[in-house]
């Protein structure tokens, strides 16, 4: 039993020195990574303009899927619609990036490695009695802006 455990270290060893590569054993370590949201987020959540109430934003995020839609006076499109388990243009990972943010209860949601207006702190709190999430942003000159989405 010792003879044999002995060789096959060995045998890895040289296989490894010699600039051999090894195969996953199993399928859980060749196990892809999908980004997801954090669960508090998921869901939707809406947000009329306030200087025009016919301007309706509509954040849907679900496990996978952050998808960003406006209603401009019954003209509908799509800001941004990212994925976590599809694969970027540009990189071997997902478009969607979701981390912790600095502060208690923050994630940052944004493209991933891209540089984006998008790219968003957010927290879920109550707002004016309701469920809302925040976009904590500023403005160019320093001042802290707050967007608050409610929940449909």
């Amino acid at each position: 039993m010792k003879k044999n455990l002995f060789i096959a270290t060995m045998a890895v060893a040289a296989g490894l020195s010699l600039g051999g590569v090894m195969a996953p054993s199993t399928t859980a370590e060749a196990k892809i990574h999908y980004t997801t949201t954090p669960k508090s987020f998921r869901g939707t959540w809406v947000r009329a303009d306030d200087e025009d109430p016919a301007n309706i934003n509509t954040l849907r995020i679900s496990k996978y899927v952050y998808d960003y839609q406006y209603n401009h006076h019954g003209k509908k499109g799509t800001l941004v619609k990212w994925s976590g388990k599809k694969k970027s243009h540009y990189y071997n990972h997902s478009d969607l990036s979701v981390k912790k943010g600095k502060h208690k209860g923050t994630w940052r949601i944004s493209w991933y490695r891209m540089n984006s207006i998008f790219d968003e702190t957010i927290k879920r709190e109550k707002h004016n009695g309701k469920t809302a999430l925040v976009f904590l942003d500023r403005y160019g000159d320093g001042t802290p802006l707050r967007i608050y989405f409610y929940k449909k």
